[in-house]
């Protein structure tokens, strides 16, 4: 499943054409010896108002859940998918979530960098109870790519402790108004937990037996892309030489990760050239490059047991517009 944004697309209640902002990065090119020009641009600018309003309907239920074949989870997802919808706005615009609670537990969502009152913050306020739907409302004044995920609550049955793990969670992605065309893809990194599984392969569970699918260790399926595992069903990210590729990564869940692109460099935003990135729990990072290395390529956290688990996946770069 390719989990990308484009320039202009329907996004839950509401459709709009969008650019896309490196945020906390340099834009630089493929290679460091690129003529292309770099530009630092700043996380810390605080866009105006704009008075539009952007609504989103977010429905929380219990799904059973597919990381990969054979590997059923006992899962909660907004609007049955995980990670959750991407929502779009621009900077400066005001969010209204709408969030309808159909599971067994108090849910609710929760943002993070953008402002919003104390009502709308989503672990006493603004919580759903089961069968109702509560209101939460932000001003998207700075751009960048930020989680939003249930947060209802404290404790060990809370939205941080056992919603995040079961799916509850999502990206926000607030555009700049001087973006740049650019081929952009969103990444959540997460974790899953093993006790969760309703079928896993080559292991049996309580009453099931082992699950169809390929059996891959004592870690198979705890660490997930965008809520898949292994790169036959993680997104396949594309783009093509002399694109623009941005990407935005949020790490939501239990550990700590890495993300690294094969054959692949960008400016961290430290100043420094990388090709892997440190990302802890509820992290994110936006960067960008310009597509010079054309092949199919693999991107994957580099912590060997989370690897292991099937966190990685393969973005393919075509040679030109051309090429099949």
């Amino acid at each position: 499943m390719r989990f990308a944004l484009t320039r202009a697309r329907t996004v839950v209640a509401f459709t709009a054409s969008v650019t896309a902002l490196a945020f906390g990065a340099s834009c630089s090119s493929g290679s460091p010896d690129s003529s292309s020009s770099s530009t630092k641009l700043s996380s810390a600018a605080e866009h105006p108002l704009t008075g539009q309003t952007k609504t989103f309907e977010l429905t929380v239920s219990a799904l059973d859940w597919e990381v990969a074949p054979g590997a059923i989870y006992d899962a909660l997802g907004y609007n049955g998918t995980i990670p959750g919808p991407t929502l779009e706005v621009n900077a400066g615009d005001h969010v209204v979530i709408k969030v309808t609670n159909r599971a067994k537990e108090p849910h609710s969502v929760h943002t993070h960098v953008v402002r919003f009152p104390n009502g709308s913050d989503g672990v006493k306020n603004g919580v759903a109870l089961p069968g109702q739907t509560s209101t939460v409302e932000w001003d998207a004044v700075f751009a960048g790519t930020f989680p939003y995920h249930d947060h209802a609550g404290t404790g060990e049955n809370s939205g941080e402790a056992d919603g995040i793990k079961r799916g509850l969670f999502g990206a926000l992605v607030v555009h700049a108004p001087d973006e740049a065309r650019a081929v952009e893809n969103v990444v959540l990194l997460s974790d899953f937990d093993t006790s969760l599984y309703k079928h896993l392969p080559g292991v049996a569970l309580g009453d099931a037996g082992p699950g169809t699918g390929d059996y891959r260790g004592g870690h198979q399926y705890m660490h997930t892309i965008n809520g898949r595992a292994y790169e036959e069903w993680s997104p396949r990210f594309q783009s093509k030489v002399g694109d623009t590729v941005r990407w935005r990564v949020i790490s939501i869940g239990q550990e700590f990760h890495t993300f690294h692109v094969h054959g692949h460099r960008w400016v961290g935003s430290d100043g420094v050239l990388t090709d892997n990135i440190n990302l802890g729990p509820g992290t994110y990072s936006t960067f960008e490059w310009r597509e010079d290395s054309p092949g199919s390529w693999l991107y994957h956290c580099h912590v060997p047991s989370h690897m292991e688990g099937g966190m990685v996946g393969t973005y393919v770069v075509k040679a030109s517009a051309q090429t099949p």
